[in-house]
């Protein structure tokens, strides 16, 4: 019983020192706890983010099927769009008391010459059904009349209000079909919490006159009579249609619409989701060194006091768990904090979202358990993890030899730890070498042992670091220091005295900084390949293309008004269909594996294609195929190979033969295989795909006759396509430069997240700077008493942060572009096949950390410098 009170007491004694020493350190933990709220709130906010951006769009699609208690959409294994016969057909069923065509069309608008944004949300022209006739959300006018004719049309009130719109006003509308103006005569406002969206509404007959093909509809809304439930309705409809022998329809309730469409939007967020807690998780992994550092130096520093309790008869066990309670108490505090601040990063998301026009609606910060229990399971998981090295050293020290101060890990050797990493770095090698020349295996296969070999690389890199650190670091400052003579050899010294902890420290900025060096020249490659593409591809003088983004085509319109410019001499143009031949996608940097390019006009006007044989002109009906994929399927020329369809959610559907008219080189722009326009054509316009989006041009190639300078004939062309809004006129270098557009906005967002495993890297450095000051106490004290005085303490100190900040920027971009290397060798067989390196970056990079170093010793610098000499020469 007394050895259980005895045991108690030492423990409630030991959690006291554990809490005391927390209290009375509170700065040199400060930094150590922003590592862990770094990383945890990055978690914690993407874990809020997604939670809240799924409610907010539940509240949407609530607001949206709000007074909808049937849905009548084509059936997702046919994707076939419905005959408007259907809708006097629903109109009889009984316990229906209201039919809305629901199609819309996606549109641009533009209002004053301007093009008017939506911030992503959709822009979207549908029939207007008056009063009590409406079916969903209630829409009512509060300005102006309903519309009228096929020329007016009423908008809704947040757009209106946003873009300046006013009754009266006249809206140039593209949709693919072409070019319409048409007349404000009604603002309305709408029962759907959401801005940023534009929603034209038009006369029934009008909208589907001008905007739709007249025949058919996406889908129909239905309003039961009163005291006729969802189920009920549902029942009566089923039956009717069958009645009537109407096949491939779905009949859904309002709630059933409602759930599958959070169901996909839960899916979808998902990846967000994990995409955001990896970089959160990358930032906790580079925390791991900063707090494991900031321990080892603190048990370091407190090396005498152990010693001390050692004595009084406290036990190794003790004295490990209680620097593993200070673990506790930090990943805690951290996690919390992190917590806290996830939910305040969520806000500002929402908040910038808002400043560009999307207009979500603010349901407030979703807190779920999750995002408060993962981030904090992590927090304090990852910071005793951390510390429990440190806490095994602080126990594991007998009294008398404890009694002696310093850094007890600097003075073992680093030979273990270098050839144990030393090994690993000679794996990881081998298996990334062994995923770049298995050339016969899949990419999937090869990538993961380019993966694995990356991991070894990384592990092994960080143990052999600190042996390394001994000679280069050294080097270094002599390098940077010699402008500053006996403070820049003295600082040159300092760094290699504890080999592991510069190391620890460096580790943490080399894995952020290769990181981006991979993603950098991932991105570099990218454009290099898309600037080759073009270059041996496209041999046009001119291209007309239509949005950057690619969310939009071009109106076919666009290509009659481009043949008839003074100067052109042929147009023809590229799309991509959603068809298969033979149930064979063609794979090209276009397509990547979905559906099949077409050809208005003869693909070798746009571009180098290298006839094999038969022939590839396109301007009739058929199909061209590359030497490779007609060897592969088994196709010979002239031979009637199946079309069918390859519409996004629905199965596939034979519509069709077409013939294989010749074969050509393989080629990246073309890929596997292109079909004519004109076997397109017929199959769009019966409404096969369900929707014109999937099969409208998104190029056009021009070329001139030479003596108009091609200056003015691009100013020509302009002049006539800017009726169409979309369309842009663009040199081939110009079109690369779009494509290129989309890989730099890809890496801007990489390098924002990635921005945070950066700045924990800096906080290290800060961290074990400031730590390594009060260490050196006596030392800086000593330097001071014999003449040194402040401003040089101050450099001395920026130059050691300079040289760790350097070593690790340099080693990490070595690392990043040896497996950037390893990975785009790996990725040459999916199209990338060009590897650039991007110069210009890495020096970027390694003159960034330079001033890292000087921004992380600011503090410590200044702290040391202002260390009173006796005092700590009598510490």
């Amino acid at each position: 019983m007394s050895t259980a009170r005895a045991a108690s007491s030492a423990a409630s004694t030991m959690r006291r020192v554990s809490l005391r020493n927390l209290a009375g350190h509170k700065v040199r933990l400060v930094l150590t706890v922003l590592a862990v709220v770094l990383g945890t709130a990055f978690i914690s906010g993407a874990l809020m983010f997604t939670a809240s951006l799924s409610k907010t769009f539940d509240t949407l699609s609530e607001s949206t099927t709000k007074g909808v208690d049937v849905t009548v959409t084509p059936d997702e294994a046919t994707g076939r769009p419905l005959p408007l016969e259907i809708g006097d057909i629903l109109a009889d069923a009984p316990g229906v008391a209201k039919v809305n065509n629901s199609t819309q069309t996606t549109v641009v608008v533009s209002h004053d010459g301007t093009t008017l944004q939506t911030g992503g949300a959709p822009a979207f022209a549908t029939a207007w059904y008056p009063g009590n006739d409406q079916v969903g959300p209630a829409t009512t006018l509060t300005d102006g009349d309903a519309p009228v004719g096929d020329d007016q049309v009423v908008v809704n009130s947040s757009a209106a209000d946003k873009d300046h719109i006013s009754v009266g006003d006249a809206l140039t509308v593209v949709d693919t079909g072409g070019v319409h103006e048409v007349t404000v005569s009604g603002i309305y406002d709408i029962d759907v919490d959401g801005g940023g969206f534009i929603g034209l509404m038009m006369e029934q007959d009008a909208y589907l006159s001008t905007f739709t093909d007249g025949r058919t509809a996406t889908g129909f809304a239905l309003a039961a009579d009163p005291g006729v439930s969802q189920e009920q309705l549902k029942a009566d409809v089923t039956s009717g249609l069958a009645d009537a022998g109407v096949n491939g329809v779905e009949v859904k309730t309002g709630q059933q619409s409602a759930d599958e469409q959070s169901d996909a939007i839960d899916e979808a967020l998902s990846f967000v989701n994990y995409f955001l807690i990896a970089f959160g998780l990358v930032a906790l992994v580079v925390g791991t060194f900063i707090i494991a550092n900031t321990f080892s130096m603190i048990v370091a520093q407190r090396t005498r006091e152990f010693a001390l309790l050692r004595s009084l008869g406290v036990s190794s066990r003790q004295l490990t768990t209680s620097v593993v309670g200070e673990a506790v108490v930090v990943g805690v505090i951290g996690a919390l904090v992190g917590v806290a601040a996830g939910a305040g990063l969520t806000k500002l998301i929402y908040t910038v979202i808002g400043s560009t026009g999307a207009g979500l609606p603010d349901t407030g910060v979703h807190v779920t358990a999750g995002s408060v229990v993962t981030p904090l399971i992590l927090g304090v998981l990852v910071t005793v993890v951390s510390a429990w090295a440190p806490a095994r050293r602080a126990g594991a020290v007998r009294p008398v030899e404890a009694m002696r101060s310093g850094d007890m890990s600097s003075a073992s050797s680093l030979r273990g730890r270098t050839v144990t990493g030393a090994v690993l770095l000679v794996l990881g090698v081998v298996a990334a070498l062994a995923g770049v020349l298995f050339d016969d295996s899949g990419t999937g296969n090869r990538a993961v042992l380019v993966g694995l070999g990356a991991l070894g690389v990384l592990l092994g890199t960080f143990l052999v670091s600190a042996a390394m650190a001994v000679p280069v670091v050294p080097a270094i400052g002599r390098v940077i220091g010699a402008p500053f003579r006996s403070v820049g050899r003295l600082a040159s010294t300092s760094s290699s005295r504890n080999p592991r902890r510069t190391a620890t420290t460096a580790f943490a900025l080399t894995l952020g900084i290769a990181l981006v060096a991979v993603f950098g020249m991932l991105g570099a490659s990218m454009k290099a390949s898309i600037s080759g593409l073009v270059d041996n591809t496209v041999s046009s003088d001119l291209v007309l293309y239509g949005p950057s983004d690619g969310s939009f085509p071009i109106p076919t319109q666009a290509l009659d008004a481009a043949r008839d410019v003074d100067g052109v001499t042929e147009v023809s143009g590229f799309g991509l269909a959603p068809v298969t031949l033979g149930g064979t996608a063609s794979d090209s940097i276009v397509s990547s594996g979905f559906g099949s390019g077409y050809f208005v006009g003869d693909p070798r006007v746009t571009g180098e294609v290298t006839e094999v044989q038969g022939s590839v002109d396109l301007t009739g009906e058929g199909f061209i195929a590359s030497e490779s994929a007609a060897q592969r399927n088994g196709w010979t020329i002239g031979e009637e190979v199946p079309l069918d369809t390859a519409v996004p959610g629905a199965d596939a559907r034979e519509i069709g033969t077409v013939a294989l008219l010749g074969t050509y080189e393989d080629n990246d722009l073309l890929g596997d295989q292109v079909i004519s326009w004109a076997s397109i054509a017929p199959h769009m316009d019966a409404g096969e795909f369900g929707s014109g989006m999937y099969s409208q041009p998104m190029l056009f190639a021009a070329f001139v006759d030479g003596d108009i300078p091609l200056d003015d004939l691009r100013d020509r062309l302009e002049d006539v396509t800017d009726q169409f809004i979309v369309v842009q006129v663009l040199t081939p270098s110009e079109f690369a430069g779009t494509q290129a557009v989309f890989v730099d906005q890809m890496l801007n967002v990489l390098y924002a997240l990635l921005a945070l495993a950066v700045i924990v890297a800096v906080l290290g450095i800060v961290n074990t700077l400031a730590l390594n000051v009060t260490e050196r106490r006596q030392e800086i004290g000593m330097l001071r008493a014999v003449g040194t005085s402040r401003g040089q303490v101050r450099r001395m100190i920026t130059l050691e942060a300079v040289q760790i900040s350097l070593y690790g920027a340099v080693v990490g971009v070595v690392v990043g572009l040896a497996l950037g290397w390893a990975f785009l060798k790996v990725l040459a067989g999916e199209g990338l096949d060009t590897i650039a390196v991007p110069w210009g970056q890495v020096v970027g990079m390694i003159v960034a950390s330079g001033v890292i170093g000087v921004l992380a010793a600011a503090w410590p610098a200044v702290k040391a410098a202002r260390t009173p000499p006796l005092e700590a020469i009598a510490d």
